[in-house]
């Protein structure tokens, strides 16, 4: 849903920001619209008044996409929930111009051949009559009927007419190979942009729940271990807040690249959300990951770095990381879960640090609660 609300809110949201001071959300009963909880959401966590910015609130209030909301939650309760995060949240769960592209692509692909295929139809149809009718002109000859120069005359009227029908053929078969070979590169080049996060060029959330279907199977099939591991840049905010969100993204590509030393073709690395990365090792067991991805979380924590916008010194940026190893018995569910518990630790006992998972962490947690 694409709504133009600024005239709508502009006056509600200028000033107090206060319910009651915007007469186009009450009806003539004085009962709250969802407008109302829509314009606290934009108020409550400071987002612009923007369409991208309303149609994510207006989802979170009247939607049913809970994957959505409760990224929106985790990023409020972490006070992460800006106009950054809300516009990448926007791309992962609005953004439809990658799939109306290749919808795009596809129909024109199926034009293509629908063209052709009644061309070809047709021209098969005048091959028939044409040997029909060559066919007759034989005949003739043969029986002595008619002018035998007319005959031959028409023969090869119509071996004529089939060579140009062929070569019409040949030149809207060629003319279509080229074509759909063009289609099938602007295909790829769209499912590629889908499947890869803008800021970083690594695989995104979508392309990383593939890949985790696709290890799962493995697994099931040809009993192939494999080790899933959450990566959560240290206090990502304070770099926002104290450097602009301008710094954070090249803090971000940073660390992707510093992550990339590490993607094979039995590692796959992508971007989770937000500050966060998602990183698959297959065929390893979880004491040789922890090696090399702790060998990597040091020698990110070895730089001292500078902002380049300012000149200001950064210091050190690290990474927690928390990770699990996949064990037949687990589902997407759990092992994300135990990732994910596994990641919590690292963060509570200090940061800067990789930790595996234990069942004891699950209990920690709670007990945190």
């Amino acid at each position: 849903m694409k709504l133009d609300i600024k005239n709508l809110l502009e006056t509600y949201l200028r000033d107090k920001r206060e319910v009651e001071t915007c007469p186009v959300c009450k009806d003539q009963t004085s009962e709250y619209y969802p407008l109302a909880k829509i314009a606290s959401f934009l108020a409550q966590h400071k987002l612009s008044l923007n369409a991208k910015n309303f149609e994510l609130a207006w989802e979170y209030v009247c939607g049913n996409k809970k994957e959505l909301k409760a990224e929106l939650d985790k990023a409020a309760s972490a006070s992460l929930l800006n106009d950054q995060s809300a516009l990448e949240l926007h791309e992962k769960y609005f953004n439809s111009s990658i799939d109306e592209q290749i919808e795009r692509i596809f129909l024109q692909a199926v034009e293509q051949i629908r063209n052709t295929t009644k061309m070809l139809n047709t021209g098969s149809e005048n091959a028939i009559r044409h040997e029909s009718q060559l066919i007759e002109q034989a005949d003739n000859i043969r029986g002595g009927k008619g002018s035998l120069d007319n005959a031959i005359q028409k023969m090869l009227d119509l071996s004529t007419l089939m060579v140009e029908s062929t070569r019409e053929n040949q030149k809207q078969i060629s003319h279509t190979n080229e074509r759909l070979e063009a289609l099938q590169q602007e295909l790829e080049v769209a499912r590629s942009e889908a499947d890869h996060d803008k800021l970083t060029r690594l695989p995104n959330r979508r392309k990383f729940d593939r890949d985790l279907d696709i290890a799962f199977e493995r697994l099931h099939d040809e009993e192939r271990p494999f080790v899933l591991a959450f990566v959560d840049v240290d206090h990502f905010k304070r770099i926002n807040d104290t450097f602009g969100h301008d710094c954070g993204d090249r803090v971000l590509r940073l660390i992707a690249d510093q992550l990339s030393l590490l993607s094979n073709s039995r590692c796959n690395i992508s971007r989770y959300g937000g500050e966060e990365f998602a990183i698959i090792f297959e065929d390893d067991e979880i004491d040789c990951v922890y090696e090399q991805i702790d060998d990597c979380r040091l020698g990110l924590s070895k730089k001292s770095l500078v902002d380049v916008g300012s000149g200001k010194p950064i210091g050190r940026v690290t990474f927690s990381v928390g990770m699990a190893q996949c064990l037949p018995c687990d589902t997407k569910q759990t092992l994300l879960r135990k990732a994910d518990g596994a990641l919590y630790n690292a963060k509570s006992e200090g940061r800067n640090m990789v930790r595996k998972y234990s069942n004891d962490f699950e209990n920690r947690r709670i007990s945190d609660k």
